[in-house]
């Protein structure tokens, strides 16, 4: 995958933002950074190269550009993992930061502790909060989606679903593969068969007739 800057560039330009961001005395060096940066950096082409976006590809290959929100809070959040998962102190600090940096630049609660899938997309995720679920390959989450728990207990989902804008999912839901939920919808303990689209809140949900091919917007077939 191709970037729109350095190793060396992108990870300096990550902890100038974390720096100016908290400046708690404890400086966050760029070299902390680049060690991870592959590691997220290939993470991240493995969602980019599944995607069916113009804006991730460059002469035929995925372009990572870290002035594409969409595609720097991707990678933020995946860097932000991969500083996590050496399981030391110093790397959940880091990853906190980066977690929280998120945050501040596009309203993406996305904690690292949360498992995203192989295969995922972020579409405008402002004011988006994904918690614990179990996600299937090939997810996206539009703007101010919730996805959260009823007495601890999370949704599964399967691949290929889509979370239209201010959609949520909470508690034990199920959704199958290739679900969509419609823009607005609120679906609490709800069980949704494949390829269905579903609409509507409380006791309003309604599952349209007919197979949903949503996630072929978002994805190569």
């Amino acid at each position: 995958m191709r970037n729109s800057l350095s190793l060396e560039g992108l990870s300096g330009y990550v902890a100038r933002q974390l720096n100016q961001f908290f400046p708690d005395g404890r400086t966050v060096r760029s070299l902390a950074i680049k060690k991870l940066t592959p590691a997220a950096l290939q993470r991240l082409e493995t969602c980019m190269a599944a995607c069916a976006r113009k804006y991730f590809f460059r002469d035929g290959r995925p372009w990572f550009d870290h002035l594409h929100s969409d595609q720097y809070a991707m990678f933020l959040y995946l860097l932000a993992r991969t500083s996590a998962e050496d399981g030391s102190a110093k790397g959940r600090e880091l990853a906190t930061k980066l977690f929280l940096l998120n945050k501040a630049l596009h309203a993406a609660d996305v904690y690292f502790e949360i498992q995203m899938p192989d295969i995922f997309l972020f579409a405008h995720p402002v004011g988006t909060v994904l918690g614990r679920a179990t996600y299937g390959n090939y997810f996206v989450a539009m703007q101010n989606c919730t996805v959260g728990n009823v007495d601890n207990r999370y949704p599964q989902f399967g691949e290929k679903v889509v979370l239209c804008s201010g959609s949520m999912v909470l508690g034990a839901s199920e959704l199958g593969a290739g679900v969509c939920v419609g823009a607005g919808s609120l679906l609490v303990e709800t069980k949704v068969p494949p390829y269905r689209t579903v609409v509507g809140r409380g006791k309003e949900i309604r599952i349209l007739p007919g197979r949903s091919e949503k996630w072929r917007t978002y994805f190569q077939a």
